[in-house]
């Protein structure tokens, strides 16, 4: 039996040969890739992160050797410039796990197929499970400074809100939290205060306990710091008399307290400026060199200054510091208030301050009152009383030679002052006229003023402004 003529035999011999010069060339094709694109076997340059797979619930980890891992690959050199820690996978299955100690192999992927994985690093990571739980601990208040307190005030029960916060986290930790702590300052605080404090989980010796979760995260404090009616805290003031020898000053005088709290009848204590003076004044006459001396308060009838434990009036101790001259004057400057809040008014206990500089006395001769400012910063403070420190600014940039002058004594240290909310503006009225004929007088008033200053060396610089108005008809 024929099975074909010789055209179907030469057919089949030209496609046997076509297919084999097809796989030679594909041979040939692959062999050429393959020289330029060899493998190469490294350890990936990235971590990767461990994925959880299957995390019991109602546990929580204490402890974990590892969060990631590093891999040991074999892929084309093509594939390593498009390989990220994105084109991995590495899970840890936590299945079936339970309270302790675990150690769970660890399972890597790569997105491109190419990509053989060699060896993980670590293979298997250790893992420590406890049970979660959650309590509710009551909030503990710790005032501290309470010595910034003056004397006659009286601090209410703090309110926390919330009173009870939750505590999260694992069992041995949440056992160890015995109270969340917050602390709130008294310095500065003379009225109420509001704050909002993050609570300290703390252990029975006060150390902070780590890896619980508050919920929630932050309390709030409030209460109130009230003055009783017969207490009133005042600065005090001592002036001197006299002068130092020749070639001496006074360079300065401080009041050691500065401030004092009295008691005494409720309408004597209300009535009472916010300074009082010692008895007296101090007598530098003749004096060369630094002394110090106690000496009582001149106080209304009925009235004492409150100290613990003793029953007699205190003294205050008055140091007067005493210099050879290179220069130094006594000026008194007017009293400004900076930083007012709006929508509220300060009314200070005194108009101004005496202040003491030393310098050079060129300077001194040419300093004018404009040069220097005086003030007293309420930034912060709301309605109530307060004592607040007095402040003398020497203006510089007006001169600034002046940077050699030094302001060596502000007395009084401290002024009391009053803020309240403003009064509600007044409506101002308006009121038309309605012109008439009138003859039209004018005349020209010429005023004339001399202002004559002279500087000491001790005193208080003064002037004499002696006007002359001379009216001139036009």
């Amino acid at each position: 039996m024929k099975t074909g003529g010789p055209l179907q035999h030469r057919i089949r011999d030209d496609l046997g040969t076509a297919l084999l010069a097809l796989i030679l060339a594909a041979v040939v094709w692959v062999n050429a890739i393959y020289q330029g694109d060899r493998p190469h076997e490294d350890i990936f340059s990235q971590p990767i992160p461990i994925e959880v797979l299957n995390a019991p619930s109602g546990l929580t980890v204490t402890k974990n050797s590892a969060d990631s891992v590093r891999v040991n690959i074999k892929a084309f050199s093509s594939s390593w410039s498009t390989l990220t820690a994105g084109s991995f996978q590495a899970t840890a299955d936590w299945k079936g796990l339970g309270e302790g100690s675990h150690r769970v192999p660890v399972k890597v992927t790569c997105a491109d197929r190419s990509v053989t994985i060699l060896g993980i690093q670590p293979e298997a990571v250790n893992v420590q499970l406890e049970r979660l739980v959650k309590e509710a601990v009551e909030i503990t208040v710790e005032i501290e400074d309470k010595d910034a307190l003056p004397l006659g005030y009286a601090i209410e029960p703090p309110e926390v809100e919330p009173r009870f916060v939750s505590v999260e986290g694992a069992a041995s930790a949440v056992e160890r939290v015995k109270a969340l702590v917050v602390a709130v300052s008294l310095v500065g605080q003379r009225t109420a205060v509001e704050r909002v404090v993050e609570p300290r989980p703390v252990d029975e010796n006060g150390v902070t306990v780590p890896n619980v979760k508050l919920s929630p995260p932050n309390v709030k404090v409030t209460f109130d710091i009230q003055k009783k009616l017969n207490y009133r805290e005042v600065a005090v003031r001592a002036r001197t008399t006299g002068s130092p020898a020749r070639g001496y000053f006074v360079s300065s005088v401080n009041v050691e307290p500065a401030t004092v709290t009295v008691f005494g009848p409720p309408a004597t204590i209300s009535s009472m400026p916010g300074l009082v003076a010692v008895k007296g004044e101090v007598d530098v006459t003749g004096a060369t060199r630094m002394f110090a001396q106690r000496m009582d308060l001149e106080l209304p009838e009925g009235v004492s200054v409150f100290q613990e434990g003793q029953s007699e009036p205190q003294k205050v101790l008055v140091t007067v510091e005493i210099d050879a001259v290179k220069g130094g004057t006594t000026v008194e400057l007017p009293l400004q208030v900076k930083k007012l809040q709006e929508g509220l008014v300060a009314r200070l206990s005194i108009p101004s301050v005496d202040v003491i500089l030393t310098g050079p006395a060129v300077l001194l001769d040419d300093l004018q009152l404009n040069m220097l400012e005086a003030y007293v910063d309420v930034g912060g403070l709301g309605v109530g009383t307060h004592q607040v420190r007095t402040t003398v600014d020497i203006l510089i940039a007006k001169n600034s030679k002046l940077v050699d002058l030094v302001v060596t004594s502000i007395s009084p240290e401290y002024v009391e002052a009053d803020i309240r909310e403003a009064p509600p503006a007044t409506p101002t009225p308006t009121i038309t006229l309605t012109p008439t004929a009138t003859p039209e007088i004018s005349a020209t008033l010429t005023i004339t003023a001399t202002l004559t200053i002279t500087p000491t060396v001790t005193g208080r610089r003064t002037g004499t402004l002696t006007p002359s108005l001379t009216p001139k008809p036009k």
